[in-house]
């Protein structure tokens, strides 16, 4: 078999990459950065505050050993409590570091957090069924739109998964791509992928500490999750989503399931 040619094999990702590539004459460490943008808040949307989050007692070697996809979860619903304690270790806002430099808890290029958090809500104690956006500056929620999330029509949404409908909620995050390309240009587009990656390994690590499953996703329809979300895909677009819930199955349990369908024994491979 011949090796695989990246620029032959996959034209449009390798075009993606050299049109975001530097070299000496288009390197430069950005232009000036852009004034502080506000999130996606609406300010008129249904409201629900968050409680304080709570602590994680589980070490991180801990938290790391525990991170296993979930592909089972139970129908019990996510306690508000524990939803809040999520999002702040994701992406809340820790503590200002002056009239503007909100810090969080994840690296962001230039400091501008171009990210933007939606819950597709099934069962979370406290809030509505539907779709909810998360406000780190007020740690609360808004209700983008109160709908019943039918199985068959999330497993269609996410092509086809099916434990992406067991779950309580599907955590989606998107970038808001005009904080980041104002100032760094098309590379700014890597930039927010590096920081999707950084949110999603702390909301895992978090949902380990506290006893949820997470099974994370890349498998999507863009513009329709797009519209459910309330967004213009041209201004802001779905990176990542990650189906979270209360699991079916311990942690080293699901480590067995998922060496058993790779033909590998406990231990030997990563799920």
């Amino acid at each position: 078999m011949r090796d695989f040619a990246f620029a032959d094999d996959t034209p449009a990702a390798w075009t993606y990459h050299r049109a975001t590539a530097r070299w000496l004459f288009n390197a430069s460490s950005g232009g000036e950065s852009p004034p502080v943008v506000p999130g996606r808040e609406d300010g008129g949307l249904p409201w629900t505050p968050l409680p304080a989050p709570m602590g994680l007692d589980i070490g991180l070697a801990d938290a790391m050993r525990a991170r296993v996809s979930c592909r089972r979860f139970r129908v019990d619903a996510v306690p508000l409590g524990t939803l809040s304690t999520l999002l702040a270790a994701g992406y809340g806002i820790e503590n200002r570091s002056g009239p503007i430099m909100l810090d969080r808890p994840v690296p962001s290029g230039g400091g501008l957090y171009p990210l933007e958090i939606t819950l597709l809500v099934r069962a979370v104690d406290g809030i509505a069924a539907g779709v909810h956006h998360y406000v780190p500056a007020s740690h609360g929620l808004e209700l983008v739109r109160a709908v019943e999330l039918p199985p068959a029509f999330l497993t269609y949404l996410f092509m086809g998964q099916p434990w992406v409908a067991e779950a309580a909620l599907i955590c989606v995050l998107s970038f808001a791509g005009g904080r980041s390309l104002s100032k760094y240009g098309d590379r700014g587009y890597r930039y927010g992928l590096f920081e999707a990656g950084h949110l999603m390994q702390n909301l895992n690590l978090a949902a380990a500490g506290l006893g949820l499953g997470a099974v994370n996703l890349g498998g999507f329809y863009d513009d329709e999750l797009a519209t459910l979300a309330g967004v213009d895909i041209e201004r802001e677009i779905p990176l990542y989503c990650s189906a979270i819930g209360l699991p079916d199955a311990t942690a080293s349990d699901r480590m067995g399931m998922r060496a058993l369908e790779r033909g590998t024994s406990p231990g030997t491979g990563t799920a």
